[in-house]
């Protein structure tokens, strides 16, 4: 009769427990895809385009939370004003019955190239909430950005 308990009590005991620690994939960030292109219209190659995340950190000082800005991904756009920023995620080991997933997704952009002003994307500009209650699987955002020329500051 022991031995039965032992056995019912790791049973439960396993089941417990994968409750919270078990892997999980968890996609943080969207597909971006998109095209650079100047004021007459014309693509923008070697452009630098970045995704901005916001990073929390607490003051050690303070105890209150920061939020900063941060640079997780770049790349350069072809010779057509193309780009794509893959979509990228990470592995959660510990989870609480209790929480609930993210359904919000958004992305911030910024996009450098010598002779244009930056172009920073807005908060919310692109933004979708994920009706499957997954993060930013499967979203896919298609910017076409228009960069404007910097103005001289030489007269002639």
């Amino acid at each position: 009769m022991k031995r039965r308990y032992k056995i019912i009590l790791i049973i439960f005991s396993i089941l417990i427990i994968t409750l919270f620690i078990h892997p999980s994939k968890i996609i943080y960030e969207p597909k971006v895809v998109g095209k650079i292109l100047g004021e007459n219209n014309k693509p923008i190659p070697n452009a630098t385009v970045s995704s901005i995340q916001e990073n929390e950190t607490i003051n050690e000082e303070h105890g209150y939370y920061e939020h900063k800005d941060y640079i997780s991904q770049t790349v350069k756009t072809d010779i057509n004003g193309n780009f794509e920023l893959s979509e990228k995620s990470r592995i959660d080991w510990f989870h609480a019955p209790w929480d609930l997933p993210i359904v919000w997704c958004r992305s911030d952009l910024q996009v450098r190239q010598n002779g244009f002003k930056t172009y920073r994307t807005k908060f919310g500009e692109y933004e979708k909430y994920n009706y499957k209650c997954r993060a930013c699987k499967n979203i896919e955002f298609r910017p076409i950005v228009i960069l404007k020329k910097k103005e001289s500051n030489l007269h002639r």
